[in-house]
């Protein structure tokens, strides 16, 4: 346990130079890394695209501190058409909503995200001590309003019962990465339970934890031949055999992170028969990525940057501020829809 920790840490983006940055592999074009030729019509301009799925990255982070009751409450007031949200198993089996420190594929750590901890995994406790820390103000990705921070009303780690109970009366989709090994069979326990399948979906950048939903849950609809349990594959920097991948697991989705969703890679998705989403980073390595990478055209998450990301043709965006994007969206009074079931290809 002390060396997974160790390594976590090693590995934590928060242990490393804020904006490390290769000086020769700039570009300052979100883009053009996206393959998106905007004044020569790379996209085309017959292709009626569809307003985005919103989902709301650990709620609405900006609003109300990370992967709280508040923080989800907030994303369906504003209008999201779904929540994301992390997951770990404690040592008692109560599943809790934590994301933690350490990297997108490996998090999980405690002691940075709360105050008077030593170095340890949400894992390493039960759900009674997890009620009772406190979050750390000074931690760079609580972006909200530092007081809520330290509001005890609103301020603490929820099991996902409560936050699915939340959901239940909001109907907004939930969204669930599976972050902690081995927490796919009890969520789905708990899921089922609550008679909640038709709105959970789930991921993971573990393709155990989605084969094992699949495994459990292999049944289709009878209308559409689809999987009735949804699960979505993550990839950070997406491998030549992404999509195979993906197929091998059966899963129903394919997650991409937000600059690797180019307009090819969004249409051999479609054309596979996959669903779409792209997912931000954090607050504080967005805050990088837009100061160091793509200033060119866009800023940290504004409508500029969404706009751009939107026009790979995305069915879902998995956003840190779903009021701007909901926002731009509501303006441009586009065509909506809550999950879109066709697969638009963009004509390149």
């Amino acid at each position: 346990m002390h060396h997974l920790i160790q390594t976590i840490i090693e590995n934590s983006l928060f242990s490393k130079p804020l904006f490390p940055i290769d000086q020769q592999n700039r570009n300052f074009s979100l883009a053009s890394t996206l393959n998106l030729n905007l004044e020569k019509g790379k996209y085309s301009a017959n292709t009626v695209l569809h307003r985005p799925s919103i989902v709301g990255h650990r709620g609405s982070l900006y609003n109300q501190p990370e992967n709280t009751r508040a923080s989800f409450q907030t994303a369906a007031e504003i209008g999201c058409d779904a929540i994301e949200l992390d997951v770990f198993c404690l040592k008692c089996g109560t599943i809790v909503v934590f994301h933690g420190s350490g990297t997108d594929d490996n998090a999980g750590l405690v002691h940075e995200y709360c105050t008077g901890l030593p170095p340890s995994l949400i894992t390493e406790y039960t759900a009674k001590e997890v009620r009772s820390f406190r979050f750390n103000r000074h931690f760079p990705e609580y972006v909200c309003d530092k007081s809520k921070v330290t509001d005890s009303r609103v301020a603490y780690i929820p099991t996902l019962e409560e936050v699915l109970l939340d959901a239940k009366k909001t109907g907004v989709i939930v969204k669930i990465e599976l972050k902690g090994v081995g927490t796919a069979k009890p969520v789905l326990d708990l899921v089922e339970s609550l008679d909640m399948v038709s709105q959970c979906h789930y991921s993971s950048f573990s393709l155990d934890e989605i084969r094992t939903i699949r495994k459990l849950r292999p049944q289709r609809s009878p209308v559409d031949d689809k999987y009735i349990y949804k699960t979505g594959c993550i990839f950070g920097e997406p491998p030549s055999n992404f999509i195979e991948i993906a197929q091998s697991v059966g899963a129903s989705e394919v997650h991409l992170k937000y600059d690797t969703c180019t307009v090819e890679r969004i249409n051999d998705i479609h054309r596979a028969g996959f669903g779409s989403m792209c997912w931000f980073r954090g607050p504080v390595r967005m805050k990088e990525d837009s100061s160091l990478k793509y200033f060119g055209d866009c800023g940290n998450e504004d409508k500029a940057m969404y706009d751009i990301v939107r026009k790979t043709g995305v069915q879902s965006m998995c956003v840190n501020r779903p009021d701007v994007l909901h926002g731009m969206l509501h303006t441009k009074g586009e065509p909506t829809h809550r999950a879109l079931e066709s697969h638009t290809v963009i004509t390149i």
